[in-house]
């Protein structure tokens, strides 16, 4: 049998949900080809000759991406066998079922995608544990057994992003050490999935994949867990090693606000360690907003991290999500002002400033009261609810600062002069002052940060 993997959209990283499953694949003695369509053409030789194809969707916009090169796969080669494996994919799996998709299987996929191939082989397409199908199953997050991905068969790290530092780019990993999350936020599509449930890999499978990214030339390894201080022990106990095997080595991860609070005596030493910079969804600064997503902190305590962080010499880079229902034009200037104030300007990607709240399907939000009077009907094309801001002028602003962001940052404009911009439009909506965040200095020595911007 001859399988192809594909990955349409993994934030710029070498994608691991390729090496990870055909590694499992290759130990199987199947036959396995990847490919990256972010930075490969689709190589429809590949496609013809393949027996299934699997479809990588970690992310909603892979998600999207991908049941388009699932339908270009299926014109080129209808009798292969299309599955889609991933977060989104579990997630939506009736509509994909329903429309391209010959089966599904959720965020731990290893070991059912090996099986549901295995079966294939064997002329059966049914009755595999993990697998949903046309017939029947159910998606299933057990604990696995993880093997060493196989990096061979995707392209060099030289085709990714860098880690941009004290003026130099230098190659950059990106490893998981665990999966879900012991948190449950509203918003988080991690939520309905994994029900706070977290599945770790293995530490020796870490290293040995993180040895094998030294191999290939990294200087700087990328956490991709969705909170790596959910297991606080395993994670650190992976990255003291990882420092005594190779000490020159810098890393970054993401973890929670209350996390970073909860752990703050460990900051120094993840600094000594290598960290330059920890990712953290702030999201907004609103008390009651981060009380309605369940995020477990409050504006007081992102001021109360950031001074940790800043103590410890580590950059603290937020994520942000300004629109939502109950965030409004005022809501949003306030979110910019608490940015400029503490000096966040250089450290977020700008495309944060234009991030709108997404509904996929089993969101827990989709039963809170208070959306209620603003849900809409659900897009199946978008893998999302819709949803109207009762305030029409937010969103028009954020699709005025989505379009001037991203023209903004295809000219090379700086992150000051974005946030001027955005800035300033916010305040031509709220009829109000912007002229004291105009002209925000670069920093000479910028933070440290990935080339690539984050965003899902």
């Amino acid at each position: 049998m001859t399988v192809l993997l594909l990955s349409t959209y993994e934030l710029g990283h070498q994608p691991f949900n390729l090496a990870s499953p055909a590694a499992h694949l290759l130990a199987e003695g199947i036959d396995v080809h990847c490919l990256d369509l972010s930075v490969q053409p689709l190589d429809e030789s590949l496609v013809r000759q393949a027996d299934a194809v699997a479809i990588s969707t970690p992310m909603h916009t892979a998600l999207r991406i991908g049941l388009k090169v699932a339908r270009r796969v299926k014109a080129l080669n209808p009798d292969a066998h299309r599955v889609f494996y991933g977060l989104y994919a579990g997630l939506n799996a009736r509509y994909l079922l329903d429309t391209i998709a010959d089966a599904v299987i959720g965020g731990e996929y290893e070991q059912f995608l090996a099986q549901w191939l295995k079966a294939l082989a064997s002329g059966r397409r049914d009755g595999v544990p993990g697998v949903v199908t046309q017939t029947g199953g159910q998606i299933l997050y057990p604990r696995q057994t993880f093997l060493r991905p196989a990096r061979h068969l995707l392209p060099p790290l030289d085709q990714y992003t860098r880690l941009s530092y004290r003026g130099k780019l230098h190659l950059v990993g990106y490893v998981e050490a665990s999966r879900g999350c012991a948190h449950k936020c509203k918003h988080c599509p991690i939520t309905p999935a994994y029900d706070g449930r977290v599945r770790i890999v293995q530490k020796e499978v870490v290293l040995a994949d993180i040895e094998q990214l030294v191999e290939m030339g990294a200087q700087h390894i990328t956490f991709g867990d969705p909170d790596f201080l959910n297991g606080v022990r395993h994670s650190m106990a992976i990255v003291r090693e990882m420092h005594q095997r190779w000490p020159e080595l810098t890393f970054d991860f993401t973890a929670k606000i209350e996390h970073l609070l909860e752990y703050h005596d460990l900051l120094p030493e993840l600094r000594r360690l290598g960290c330059l910079f920890v990712v953290s969804a702030v999201e907004c600064v609103q008390d009651r907003t981060l009380a309605l997503l369940d995020k477990g902190h409050t504006r007081a305590d992102v001021e109360a991290a950031l001074r940790l962080m800043q103590h410890a010499g580590i950059a603290l880079r937020p994520s942000l999500m300004p629109f939502t229902p109950w965030t409004g034009v005022q809501d949003f200037i306030e979110l910019l002002d608490f940015v400029a104030e503490n000096g966040l300007v250089p450290n977020i990607d700008p495309i944060q400033y234009c991030i709108r709240l997404l509904l996929p399907p089993e969101s827990p939000l989709l039963d809170l009261p208070e959306l209620a009077p603003y849900l809409g009907a659900f897009d199946e094309e978008k893998f999302s609810y819709e949803w109207r801001h009762p305030e029409p002028e937010a969103d028009e602003l954020q699709q005025r600062a989505w379009d001037t962001i991203e023209r903004m940052l295809a000219e090379g404009h700086s992150n000051a002069a974005i946030f001027a911009r955005i800035r300033e439009i916010a305040g031509e909506f709220a009829g109000c002052d912007h002229s004291a965040w105009l002209h925000i200095e670069e920093p000479d020595i910028p933070p440290p940060r990935l080339t690539e911007d984050w965003f899902c």
